[in-house]
């Protein structure tokens, strides 16, 4: 299950609105996007002023972590030991900012690898 999000028009994206998925992210807060709209350039980078869809992408990334399909999930998300039952049940319900404060807390505690400089 790809996790396609619609990434909306920003300089970023050369003012287009966009479909993608996240192929990286950087310990610097960059994200690398590859694209699945056909549209050039076929990946590009958003900053942490840029503006990400992280309500699209995390419920996406709980869906994905309930069924076990973790296959097109980016190896920043794909968890390297089993979530906690309560994470799963709990994590949807949680405002996007706690949520986020979750998946920091998690890497911290080795759940997801950690990030790459570069």
């Amino acid at each position: 299950m790809q996790l396609v999000l619609e990434i909306e028009a920003q300089p970023a994206t050369l003012g287009v609105a966009r479909q993608g998925v996240l192929a990286s992210c950087r310990r610097d807060g960059s994200l690398f996007i590859e694209s699945r709209d056909g549209i050039k350039p076929a990946h590009f980078t958003l900053t942490p002023s840029d503006k990400f869809p992280w309500n699209q992408f995390l419920s996406k990334l709980l869906i994905a972590w309930q069924l076990g399909d973790m296959e097109d999930i980016p190896d920043a998300f794909r968890p390297q030991k089993r979530l906690p039952e309560f994470v799963l049940e709990g994590f949807g319900k949680e405002p996007l900012e706690n949520q986020l404060k979750i998946l920091s807390t998690l890497r911290k505690q080795g759940f997801f690898p950690r990030l790459p400089t570069k």
